[in-house]
């Protein structure tokens, strides 16, 4: 599984901009932290419209956290939408 940091577990993968803030938001709310990390563009080349469509981030927390952390999420987004971003297993 991919990781960030070895301190880090992957939790999402290429996640939409405002899914990864919200799940951010979510998970802080119940005291996990998150980081979205990806591919950065310069926003200022591309503008912020296409700046977010290009732009899909993965989603961390810390190592220990994954399987709460994704229960969190399952529970406000269902367990469908989770499944769409579920890291490729390796």
């Amino acid at each position: 599984m991919k990781s960030l940091h070895p301190e880090f577990d992957l939790l999402l993968a290429a996640v939409d901009p405002f899914e990864g803030e919200m799940a951010k938001n979510l998970l802080a709310d119940e005291g996990i932290p998150s980081l979205l990390d990806g591919q950065d563009f310069d926003q200022a080349e591309l503008g912020s419209s296409a700046h977010r469509a290009v732009r899909h981030p993965d989603l961390f927390v810390p190592k220990g956290t994954r399987d709460a952390a994704r229960a969190i999420l399952v529970e406000a987004w269902g367990e469908e939408r989770v499944a769409e971003f579920d890291p490729p297993r390796e």
